[in-house]
């Protein structure tokens, strides 16, 4: 069997930015190892120039390695649709699966995805992609509210501000004042606050801004000059998880969502980015949230990975924005199921029936960033024995004129545990052994989730 493993770019990818990358274990074992799985499998790679990291090694000329025994084609990112179609079709593959990631300034890689799958449907090839409605929607945070609303999802207050609309009085003289702004403004005043401003289509994190009323709010959206429309919702109270949908229709595995630490604004903390789970204490109604996500699943026709961002307010969930593609959680979440996250992209695809979806079968987990005062700092923490998986380099700030900066730092999942109390005591071991990799605050927190998800651990 013929399978291509596709990802696309549209901009400069994420290795163009970094003196140095390396993936723990390798993109080559991770490949060995599914290839091991796999044997009468044939596997080729068609990635986007400098946007594989998910897919290949690199060497130290930020050069795409191929992995052991899978053919690798390299596109260059101003390659359209019809490039992509005919690099797959050539192959004459039996499956070809999207396996897209973060994207970059704007998070529209999964729309070229879907497009790819349509095309190559047409000329009778099978594709497994999420499909063209869910990336449309999902990669536009108005369109995601808008059409979450429709479908009866539970999402927050929000308003919408087109671009066109926002500089209409800046760039018109004759305009002595900005009519749809007042209507903004008028409804922004309904709202309960805090806000939250942000642009409808930035990638990640990007350009968010809290507003503890509205003056503040008013302002900013004033100050603002985003290309893209920007939406303003009410922050949603409470704790804020993460989960993913692996599968197709009708084959689905719904993880039980891994918990956030937030800063001091109530949105997601980005200096450690701690996030971990399985979260499956019933007081959270995680069997109803499972449901509604099997519901979103099916109606916005998920196929592959898909990452949903959340909040309980302690009675009841919503959905904060979803990510059709593979997401920062990935490696997480697979390692909940002692698979790495290439597994899971590749084995959700397939025809084989593989039931992730028992929260009992699940090891606990936790995910979280470092900045390193030297890459040397976590020489030999990749042979610890709850280590799955570890992203490690430094960014080039020579390309925007800081050569003088030098910054190192480390994603880092540790997994394997039986349960949060094991997981505080080994974090506390590895802390006095790599004391620059793991803070106290990282300690401190692994401490408060043991206290809290004892009750839970006790009754499972």
């Amino acid at each position: 069997m013929k399978v291509v493993v596709y990802s696309t770019g549209s901009s400069y990818g994420m290795i163009r930015n970094v003196k140095s990358f390396t993936a723990v274990p390798t993109m080559n074992e991770q490949w060995k190892r599914i290839r091991s799985h796999y044997a009468d499998y044939e596997f080729t790679i068609v990635t986007t120039k400098g946007y594989g990291s998910h897919l290949v090694d690199y060497d130290n000329n930020k050069q795409e390695i191929a992995p052991e025994g899978v053919k690798l084609i390299i596109l260059d990112p101003s390659s359209d649709t019809d490039a992509y179609v005919e690099a797959i079709r050539k192959q004459a593959p039996s499956i070809a699966i999207a396996t897209s990631y973060f994207g970059g300034a704007v998070d529209w890689e999964t729309l070229k995805d879907a497009l790819i799958a349509e095309e190559l449907r047409q000329v009778g090839i099978r594709a497994v992609s999420n499909s063209l409605f869910a990336a449309e929607t999902f990669f536009d945070k108005w369109n995601t509210h808008r059409v979450l609303t429709e479908k009866g999802f539970p999402v927050a207050k929000a308003t919408h501000i087109p671009a066109v609309y926002q500089k209409l009085s800046k760039e018109n003289p004759a305009l002595f004042s900005n009519v749809y702004l007042d209507l903004a403004f008028h409804r922004i005043r309904q709202m309960q606050f805090p806000v939250i401003v942000k642009s409808a289509g930035a990638s990640g994190s990007s350009g968010i801004f809290v507003a503890s009323d509205f003056e503040k709010a008013k302002e900013n959206i004033l100050s603002r000059d985003d290309s893209a429309d920007l939406i303003v919702e009410e922050m949603l109270k409470g704790e804020q998880f993460g989960t993913e949908i692996h599968g197709t229709k009708g084959n689905y595995t719904i993880l039980p969502p891994f918990k956030f630490n937030l800063n001091d604004e109530g949105i997601i903390e980005t200096r450690e980015k701690i996030k971990y789970g399985p979260i499956t204490d019933e007081r959270y109604r995680i069997e109803e949230l499972r449901s509604m996500l099997r519901r979103l699943a099916e109606e916005m026709g998920i196929e592959g990975c898909a990452q949903v961002d959340l909040a309980f307010d302690g009675n009841k969930w919503s959905i904060i924005e979803v990510n059709p593609r593979l997401s920062g959680m990935t490696s997480a979440s697979a390692a909940l199921e002692s698979r790495y996250a290439l597994e899971v992209c590749i084995e959700s695809c397939l025809d084989k029936k593989i039931n992730y979806d028992v929260p009992e079968i699940l090891e606990k987990c936790i995910s979280f960033g470092a900045r390193l005062q030297s890459l040397d700092d976590v020489k030999g923490l990749e042979k610890e024995k709850h280590m799955k998986y570890m992203e490690k380099g430094s960014p080039d700030f020579s390309l925007y004129g800081r050569p003088d900066l030098v910054v190192y730092g480390a994603n880092i999942t540790l997994g394997g545990f039986a349960s949060f109390s094991d997981m505080a005591d080994e974090l506390k071991r590895l802390a006095g052994l790599y004391p620059n990799v793991i803070s106290e605050r990282i300690i401190a927190y692994a401490e408060k989730i043991a206290e809290e998800e004892s009750g839970s651990e006790k009754e499972e």
